[in-house]
């Protein structure tokens, strides 16, 4: 049960977040240097207003933060697996 509640956490984190990125890239700024190689996930991410167009912001919002919490999730089902395994319950 466990690793299915882990799966479906981590995949849908994982969603989310690329999702966020995906609405973010649809409204790029044209006064920022366009997306590429050099652009760094975790700024897009957590200063969204610096890239994308303002109409767009609560969605990206929305969007990351339900990506990170799912990940989230899925890393305390991860240590309370550790810590079962350790007390031996």
């Amino acid at each position: 049960m466990n690793v299915v509640l882990y799966l479906v956490l981590l995949i849908g984190g994982i969603l989310f977040l690329v999702g966020g990125l995906f609405v973010t890239r649809l409204t790029w700024r044209t006064d920022v240097e366009p997306y590429g190689r050099r652009s760094r996930f975790f700024q897009i991410a957590l200063h969204p207003e610096n890239f994308a167009k303002a109409d767009r912001l609560p969605t990206i919002r929305v969007l990351n933060l339900v990506g990170g919490l799912l990940l989230l999730g899925a890393l305390i089902v991860v240590a309370h697996d550790v810590y079962t395994s350790i007390v031996g319950h």
